[in-house]
C-alpha cells in the first residue's frame, strides 16, 4: 500500500496545486506574468495515507523558488521534493527532486528535469524547450532502459508541472462560474496529458496545525495510470487570497486514499488574508 501512494510523490504532490481558470486565455495569451510570488517562497506539504480508517502521515514535499539566470534570460528556478519520513523508508523509501527554470516574463518553461528514487527504481528526466520550432528536446533514462533522446511536438498553453503551477497561480479567476470546466495540457514521461479542472466555489476549510482559511475549491480529473484509476478525481483547496497557495488536497488512489495539507510557509509575498482569526 505504501508503494502504491508512493509512486510518483512529487507528481501527486505538485498536480493538485494547479488550475485558475486557463479555458479563458486564448494560445495567444498563454503568457503569464508574475503577481503572486517572490524568490525565496517555501512551502512545505505533509502527506497522509489512509487504508481503511488509519490517516498516517507518510511523506513530505517542498516546493522553492529562486532567481537565476538562463541563457541570458532572468529566470526563476523551482524546485519540488518529495521524500518518505525517515521511519518509513524501511517499507518504501522516496527521494524525488523536480526542477524547472522558467523565464520570468513569461512563466514558460525553459528546461526541466525530474529525479526519481523509488524503492530500486530510478528514472532521469530532462527537456528543453525550443518556442520557435513548438519542440521539446527529451532525454530519458531508467534503470530498467537505457538513455533515449525524443523530439516532441507541442501546442500552445503546455507546461510542465512546475511551471504550470507558478502560470497558474497568476491567472484571475474571478469570472468562473461553479461548474466551469478548465482545460490545460502538460508535458509528462514524454506523452502530452489534457487535464480537466472543474470549478466548485468558494468554502471554509480547517487545516490541521494552521487555522481555517477561506478556499478556493476544485475538482481535478487525474491522469490513469500505475497509481491512479481512470475518472478518479482529486478535491482541492486552495486560498482565497493573492497567494493563492493550496491548503488542502484529498484524492483516492487504486488502493485507499491520500490527503495533502499545508504545513508551513515562509516567505510568502502577500500575508494570508484568507486565514481566519
Amino acid at each position: 500500500m505504501i508503494q502504491s501512494f508512493s509512486n510518483r510523490l512529487v507528481s501527486l504532490l505538485i498536480v493538485i496545486i494547479l488550475f485558475y481558470g486557463i479555458d479563458r486565455i486564448s494560445a495567444q495569451e498563454c503568457v503569464g506574468k508574475n503577481t503572486t510570488f517572490m524568490p525565496g517562497e517555501e512551502i512545505t506539504y505533509s502527506a497522509s495515507y489512509n487504508w481503511f480508517v488509519i490517516w498516517t502521515d507518510v511523506a513530505e514535499a517542498i516546493l522553492t523558488i529562486q532567481d537565476t539566470v538562463y541563457d541570458d534570460i532572468p529566470a526563476y528556478y523551482f524546485t519540488g521534493v518529495g521524500n518518505t519520513y525517515k521511519k518509513w523508508d524501511w517499507i518504501y523509501k522516496v527521494r524525488d527532486k523536480f526542477e524547472t527554470i522558467i523565464d520570468q516574463n513569461t512563466l514558460r518553461p525553459l528546461t526541466a528535469s525530474r529525479h526519481i528514487r523509488e524503492g530500486n527504481y530510478r528514472q532521469n528526466d530532462h527537456y528543453i524547450y525550443n518556442y520557435r520550432k513548438n519542440v521539446a528536446y527529451a532525454e530519458n533514462k531508467t534503470n530498467d532502459n537505457p538513455t533515449t533522446l525524443d523530439t516532441i511536438k507541442f501546442g500552445a498553453c503546455t507546461f510542465d508541472i512546475m511551471s504550470a503551477l507558478l502560470f497558474a497561480r497568476n491567472i484571475d479567476f474571478t469570472n468562473l462560474a461553479v461548474g466551469d470546466e478548465i482545460p490545460i495540457t502538460i508535458l509528462l514521461d514524454k506523452e502530452l496529458y489534457p487535464i480537466y479542472i472543474k470549478y466548485l466555489g468558494i468554502e471554509e476549510i480547517k487545516v490541521k496545525g494552521i487555522g481555517k482559511f477561506e478556499c478556493i475549491k476544485f475538482s481535478v480529473m487525474l491522469i490513469a495510470g500505475e497509481t491512479f484509476k481512470e475518472g478518479d478525481n482529486m478535491t482541492v483547496w486552495a486560498t482565497n487570497d493573492k497567494n493563492k497557495i493550496v491548503v488542502l488536497a484529498e484524492s483516492p488512489i487504486i488502493v485507499g486514499e491520500v490527503k495533502v495539507r499545508l504545513a508551513h510557509v515562509k516567505n510568502n509575498r502577500y500575508p494570508f488574508t484568507s486565514l481566519k482569526k
